[in-house]
């Protein structure tokens, strides 16, 4: 019996060394120039995250929070032994209702903190304009258009009778996203394929764009119709640009990672 507690009385005084030699260590830490440093500047780099807002069926994304890693950063930059703001390492802090644990509700907007719109689009004419000028947009690919290369196009998958053979098409392309723009009958099957449901916030056509182009606002889900126009799409970018927003794929403007 006496070898079983002088073998537990040595593990437990090894125990406690071991806790008693890294307390030591963490102190010695704290007191470290370098450590201190980090810490002193730890709060300038904080953003809180914010939680996505939800109002019955549908959902604004959130913004994922920032904090320095203290310790991370102190390792990084310990080999030489002084402060580099470009090694300090930074934690992801997660909003608490997220877009993540939401897919059942529809985008119509995106987090207004992005100061950027996005663009919704079917028709050639328009596609190649915005392609000859380097616009940023998201083109809704049936069978007729999936195997076309778009340069600054980001596709989303639009032939609701034959989802699967696109979804398999753009996957092999390594151009599948989560993205489903929802119309009509089409939600139950994008919530089945658990996709990010997205619906326009504003839908500009060639009848309406001189009462709704000034009321462009960050944020926006913007659908292009068939019969925009050349010219009247020209008199939107303007606007757009006017107002110092940025055009961004879908996926960028519904992401909660911060830019």
């Amino acid at each position: 019996m006496n070898k079983y507690f002088k073998a537990f009385g040595l593990i437990s005084i090894l125990c406690f060394s071991f806790f008693y030699t890294e307390k030591i260590a963490k102190f010695m830490q704290s007191k470290d120039p370098l450590y201190v440093s980090i810490m002193t500047v730890k709060d300038d780099y904080h953003k809180d995250a914010v939680d996505a807002v939800i109002e019955n069926n549908y959902i604004i994304p959130g913004l994922t929070g920032v904090e320095v890693n203290v310790d991370k950063s102190f390792q990084n930059m310990q080999d030489y032994g002084y402060f580099v703001e470009s090694d300090l390492v930074f934690d992801e802090i997660t909003p608490t209702v997220s877009l993540s644990n939401h897919r059942d509700k529809i985008v119509k907007k995106g987090n207004a903190l992005k100061n950027s719109v996005a663009l919704i689009v079917k028709e050639e004419s328009l596609i190649t304009y915005l392609e000859e000028m380097g616009i940023f947009y998201n083109v809704l690919v049936t069978t007729g258009n999936v195997e076309r290369q778009y340069a600054h196009g980001l596709k989303i998958n639009y032939d609701f009778e034959h989802y699967d053979e696109i979804e398999k098409s753009l996957k092999n392309n390594k151009e599948s996203n989560s993205l489903c723009f929802v119309t009509g009958g089409n939600q139950e099957l994008c919530k089945q394929k658990k996709k990010v449901l997205v619906e326009e916030s504003l839908h500009i056509q060639k009848s309406n764009l001189s009462s709704l182009y000034k009321s462009i606002a960050t944020g926006d889900i913007i659908y292009l119709d068939d019969n925009l126009g050349i010219a009247n799409l020209k008199l939107l970018i303007s606007q757009i640009q006017f107002k110092g927003l940025n055009i961004v794929y879908l996926s960028d403007l519904l992401s909660e990672a911060r830019d």
